[in-house]
């Protein structure tokens, strides 16, 4: 029984490995934040380290396992819109976007590579390098300089992590960037492209610094009907895009018969490295039998759209970043993945009809629900890699552990019903 005497809820749950592996990111993180001082970041990063705890007590006690996947459903419709409001009474400011690897940037070795470039020269001068949250995949820091023969006051310097859940580079980014940025979609222009390892590290881009901040996560966006309209005409701008203007840019779509094994790829890594979740048995049992669903559409996709890759200045949607997911796909690709946050921005239909407005594709239902189940496990299968990252200690990182955490459940929640309203 829990303390209030009712029995727990039948949800999927995390090994007790990866509860302790999310523990032990946050001791670590706060033992940061005191040894040094409460660094600007500090709010933040309390915020996900409080969020974390809380996510680990509501998978302790020994919880039955669902009967099945509609019971399972169930109980994540039950318990999220809870937790949500527990977090939301908890702080004011809600749920923000959250020997072993950890971020750094060596601001003494990227001064002297810039001053032997001809972008900075030899008076540049780096008065500040720091780390700023998001790119969990990367490492992102804002810098600032004077003396610079070309650079701007303020950029962004982006660099390939160890740590990261993917296995992609930002070399692969800047032409891409070139091309997005010049086609009235708010992505930032690439400024600088180092893409071998050196003195500074790994591989690295500088981008120019857009405005804005980050207001939300994956899940969590602002509940503003405005920027969920700028969203679908950025979304249609991009997939009006004529595909052969981006090849060669991005990695090109899977085949119907690639498709179908990476769809036993991803049983074979839920029986390797997934939690206990019916949920998620069920969607890959279901895109076994509807990979005719598919479809054949080809445009740029982005595939990582969600407010924890988006800046908000005011009511504007003011930069979409990270770009390092973006392939020629399906742009029901893209559409299935917003889908699941839209809803808290603004109706469904509004939506599409302002992203086909825009220049989007023609939504078809079949092939849409296919991609929104599709992607929302890909999505587990990445956040899946990177939990056991920290389980087995190859990382720490209270963002990544924040994000492993806190987005597991609220995506199961989201396949769970997608697959009730495609069985209905």
């Amino acid at each position: 029984m829990n303390a209030d005497g009712r029995a727990p809820l039948p949800l999927p749950r995390p090994d007790d490995a990866t509860l302790r592996a999310y523990l032990l990111n946050v001791a670590e993180a706060i033992c940061r934040q005191v040894n040094g001082g409460l660094a600007d970041d500090a709010p933040l990063r309390l915020r996900e380290c409080a969020t974390i705890v809380a996510r680990v007590a509501q998978h302790l006690g020994e919880g039955r396992i669902a009967a099945d996947v509609l019971e399972e459903s169930e109980a994540l419709n039950q318990s999220e819109p809870a937790f949500e409001a527990s977090e939301a009474a908890r702080s004011d400011a809600g749920r923000q976007a959250a020997g072993a690897a950890q971020r750094h940037i060596d601001r003494a070795a990227l001064q002297c590579y810039l001053q032997a470039h001809a972008l900075g020269g030899p008076r540049l001068q780096l008065t500040e390098a720091r780390l700023i949250p998001g790119g969990r995949c990367k490492v992102t820091a804002m810098i600032s300089q004077t003396g610079a023969a070309q650079l701007p006051e303020h950029f962004i310097f982006r660099q390939d992590w160890q740590g990261g859940a993917t296995d992609t580079t930002v070399a692969g980014e800047f032409a891409l960037l070139q091309l997005v940025s010049a086609s009235g979609i708010r992505a930032p222009r690439p400024l600088l492209l180092e893409p071998a390892h050196g003195a500074v590290g790994a591989p690295f881009i500088l981008l120019e610094k857009l405005p804005g901040r980050l207001t939300g996560s994956l899940f969590t966006p602002p509940r503003s009907r405005e920027l969920g309209l700028q969203l679908a005409q950025q979304m249609g701008l991009l997939h009006g895009l004529p595909a052969e203007r981006s090849r060669g840019l991005a990695p090109a779509a899977l085949a119907r018969e690639d498709l179908a094994r990476q769809i036993g790829g991803f049983a074979g890594m839920q029986q390797h490295i997934g939690i206990r979740a019916r949920v998620i048995d069920a969607a890959i049992t279901w895109l076994s039998a509807h990979v005719e669903d598919a479809g054949s559409e080809i445009r740029l996709t982005h595939n990582d759209l969600g407010f924890h890759n988006f800046l908000v200045e005011g009511d504007t949607l003011s930069a979409v970043l990270d770009w390092e997911l973006a392939s020629q796909g399906h742009p029901a690709a893209d559409l299935g993945y917003v889908k699941p946050f839209v809803s808290r921005m603004l109706p469904w239909p509004d939506f599409v009809q302002q992203y086909e407005q825009s220049g989007g594709w023609k939504v078809e239902l079949r092939e849409l629900r296919f991609h929104t189940i599709y992607n929302a496990v890909r999505l587990y299968g990445l956040i899946m890699q990177a939990r056991a990252a920290l389980v087995a200690g190859f990382v720490n990182d209270v963002e990544i552990a924040f994000a492993c955490a806190d987005a597991t459940p609220m995506l199961l929640q989201a396949l769970g019903n997608e697959l009730r309203e495609a069985s209905a």
